[in-house]
């Protein structure tokens, strides 16, 4: 009733078959896998505010450019600097759109962030920034701003491109003075109900209160120096452990810098939902020509480290600990 069965050792290969088959397969898998584009194994967590300067991160997400670079990146919007912030000492979040003075102070020299590139204000009219006289000051020129309040965020790029602005108009620091209004639609809201003579608001914010009265005396656009600038933040160790991720995430906003600056129609609806840009303002409001990413230089960062330390908001950094240069080399 056995006759069937067979001696158990006729059934087996021998191992030097067996060893060739698993090289085979082996080297099979290896091929397919190199085949197939490298992706992150978590995305690569950007922190963004609701403005205009954002709008480079959307395009590239629209366009599928990171995609193209084998990269998965999730845009997390935040209503304040404040939240994101929190996400950023969280590490929540890998990277951010930020400004300089608030990385800065966000950092104070503990290697907690680094600035790489910037989003807008590499030229001066890039310039969002201005200081408004209310509807019923009687002020008419910047000249009259001597001795008046104005109303600001302190210790932010508000109060820092407000004191540029009017050195740059001959004033002395005496002849400056400044009332705390930390946030901006109340500053906005006073400003235009005339409970403060004079304000800095950013746009779209200035362009709103023109339109509801108030003028214009000052504007960092008219200048000939850049005073106010966004830039793209990470966490040191994101730099140093996710290079590769990085250099392809700067290759995808590059790609949709140079979408927007070849077609800003094309974009315009982008921009003005991403900067929440009121609609009596949309079809002509000017859609700003984003520069392609390239480390903070030294001629924006030396003004600024120079402002905050006379202000005792923080103690000197060098350029070279607080700024990253090589964030587009995938390798050391």
């Amino acid at each position: 009733m056995f006759r069937d069965i067979q001696p158990a050792t006729t059934g087996r290969r021998p191992l030097s078959i067996i060893g060739a088959t698993m090289k085979r397969l082996l080297f099979l898998v290896m091929t397919l896998l190199a085949a197939i584009p490298v992706s992150a194994a978590e995305p690569l967590k950007l922190g963004l505010l609701q403005i205009e300067d954002s709008a480079p991160f959307h395009v590239a997400e629209q366009e599928r450019l990171y995609a193209r670079e084998g990269l998965e990146v999730e845009l997390v919007p935040f209503l304040s600097a404040i939240e994101r912030d929190s996400a950023l000492a969280a590490g929540a979040i890998d990277g951010a759109i930020d400004d300089p003075i608030g990385a800065i102070l966000f950092d104070q020299g503990r290697g907690r962030l680094k600035i790489t590139a910037l989003c807008l204000g590499d030229r001066p009219a890039e310039g969002v920034f201005a200081i408004l006289a209310s509807p019923k000051s009687g002020l008419a020129t910047a000249a009259d701003l001597k001795g008046v309040e104005i109303a600001v965020s302190s210790s932010t790029i508000i109060e820092y491109v407000t004191d540029r602005m009017l050195e740059q108009q001959g004033f002395a620091p005496g002849e400056v003075k400044k009332i705390e209004v930390a946030k901006m639609p109340i500053r906005m809201q006073m400003l235009l109900s005339d409970s403060v003579k004079a304000a800095t608001l950013p746009e779209p914010l200035a362009s709103i209160a023109v339109g509801k009265g108030a003028r214009v005396l000052v504007t960092d656009a008219a200048g000939d120096e850049s005073l106010s600038q966004t830039v793209i933040v990470f966490r040191p160790e994101v730099l140093t452990t996710r290079r590769a991720e990085v250099a392809a995430f700067f290759r995808a906003y590059a790609g949709a810098v140079a979408a927007i600056n070849a077609a800003p129609e094309k974009y315009r609806a982008l921009v003005v939902e991403t900067g929440r840009i009121p609609s009596d303002l949309a079809k002509a409001y000017p859609i700003p020509r984003y520069p392609s990413p390239a480390p903070f230089r030294p001629a924006l960062y030396t003004p600024i480290m120079s402002w905050l330390t006379a202000k005792e908001l923080t103690a000197p950094i060098p350029y070279d600990k607080m700024v990253a240069t090589d964030f587009m080399e995938p390798d050391n």
